[in-house]
């Protein structure tokens, strides 16, 4: 069986580095032009605009998802780290007691 270490700390940095990828996502949606006067091309345009913004939008919630995600499993590796300190502790004091 192989070792497995995750260093909690990066797990973290993972989360911050995603939710900082959903929120310059979502700060761009000011950005986006209200409608555009493309002669006959306008109405083709402004619904690509919108396909372009909702698929912005699904990508920043998935972003802001994802590093829930990881903090969820930061915390389950810090738990199962926990617990297993804990039994290495009642392994020595009954090997010395």
């Amino acid at each position: 069986m192989s070792e497995l270490y995750v260093d909690l700390a990066v797990l973290s940095d993972i989360a911050g580095e995603l939710d900082l990828a959903a929120d310059g996502l979502d700060g761009l949606a000011g950005s986006v032009p209200g409608g555009v006067d493309a002669g006959p091309m306008t109405a083709v345009i402004n619904v690509m605009l919108a396909q372009v913004t909702d698929s912005a939008a699904n990508v920043s919630e998935s972003l802001t998802a994802s590093a829930a995600l990881v903090r969820l499993c930061r915390r389950y590796y810090q738990q199962a780290d926990a617990d297993a300190d804990a039994g290495l502790s009642e392994i020595r004091e009954a090997m010395e007691g």
